[in-house]
């Protein structure tokens, strides 16, 4: 009995707050054409972005990562090694590549899309 007793008071302070928690939810969820209470500033709304890319976005940024590759592939030495390469010779050539890429596909985003 003060088992139920117990569970009983928890289950109405959890109830009871739970319908204060909601309360709160809805004031802070903005509805469009809404006024913001006072001392409130209601966001922006943000244009809906596309999930799916257009089709020349797509080969544009497939072909930078194209690029990407073959710029790596030409950093490293093929063929007989006379000496251990350290990581510290191939780092600069490997960050030119990965700059260019960042180059590419930021060209690829500023293209206008079909």
């Amino acid at each position: 009995m003060r088992y139920v007793l117990r569970l009983s008071a928890l289950l109405a302070a959890f109830v009871i707050s739970s319908a204060h928690g909601s309360e709160r939810i809805l004031l802070a969820q903005a509805v469009p054409g809404q006024v913001a209470p006072q001392g409130q500033v209601l966001p922006a709304p943000l244009p809906p972005t596309p999930l799916l890319s257009s089709p020349t976005s797509t080969a544009c940024l497939v072909g930078c990562d194209t690029q990407l590759m073959n710029c790596q592939n030409a950093c490293i030495v093929v063929g007989p090694v006379t000496a251990t390469p350290s990581p510290a010779s191939t780092a600069p050539c490997a960050l030119n590549c990965t700059s260019q890429q960042l180059v590419c596909k930021n060209a690829c985003n500023r293209t206008p899309q079909q």
